[in-house]
């Protein structure tokens, strides 16, 4: 209409691109005493390379490459069986640092999020896991997670100027996990293997963030649940 295009259409385009990798992993245990082991294990992460989608924006070139993330992952800990395997007591520390992260950035005016290596992360912190059987068919469990997520370096762009986002967490991940749990289970019918069952459950999650600026948070937040059900012919 007036001289001008109603539709754009673009040239056919095509690329292609292969990456490949090589994932070690190594790890060592030694048993202090009877029931408890020490551990410690490195392991080396692969996120394929891709390509990124098409553009009406020309200054960004369409099917653009881009390379794998690698992340080096370790982690120490100790495990312990005791009281004659009524008590798990599991303790997990852990360091992980990630180069040429891959991340979603939106582009404008076309409105589409392309993916680009930019950054490096590192993400340290703690696990414990916790499981006790002080009577027969019951069960207490509880779980904890602290995890510190930044990037040591990021760089985006935001209408076209460069944006610093050193320092800021990693996005969608809580600082901190934790779960109680308590069963117990109740033999109805021993030859037919029938059991009732009632369970609760409470989860705990922190404060996380849906931008790269940090400037979406979720607050921390918890949930419980409890179920009651009949099982019949559960496994061993």
């Amino acid at each position: 209409k007036d001289g001008q295009a109603v539709l754009v259409t673009r040239e056919d385009t095509m690329a292609s691109a292969h990456f490949g990798a090589v994932s070690p992993k190594l790890g060592i245990k030694y048993q202090v005493i009877r029931n408890t082991d020490l551990y410690a294990n490195y392991s080396r992460g692969y996120r394929t390379g891709g390509l990124t989608q098409l553009s009406s924006d020309p200054s960004q070139p369409p099917l653009s490459p881009y390379k794998p993330e690698y992340g080096n992952n370790e982690e120490v800990g100790i495990k312990n069986n005791l009281l004659n395997d009524r008590l798990r007591l599991n303790v997990t520390i852990f360091l992980t640092h990630v180069n040429d992260a891959q991340v979603p950035t939106l582009v404008l005016p076309a409105a589409i999020t392309v993916t680009r290596n930019t950054g490096t992360l590192t993400s340290k912190g703690a696990e414990v896991e916790l499981s006790y059987k002080p009577v027969k068919g019951f069960q207490v469990e509880y779980s904890f997670g602290y995890t510190d997520a930044k990037y040591k370096s990021l760089g985006l762009s935001s209408n076209g100027q460069s944006v610093n986002l050193d320092g800021k967490r990693q996005i969608f991940t809580p600082d901190i996990t934790s779960m109680l749990a308590s069963q117990y289970s109740y033999t109805l019918h021993v030859k037919n293997r029938i059991r009732l069952v009632a369970r609760g459950e409470w989860f705990y999650f922190g404060s996380r963030y849906f931008a790269f600026a940090n400037t979406i948070e979720q607050s921390s937040y918890h949930f419980l649940n409890v179920k009651t059900e009949v099982q019949d012919k559960w496994p061993d």
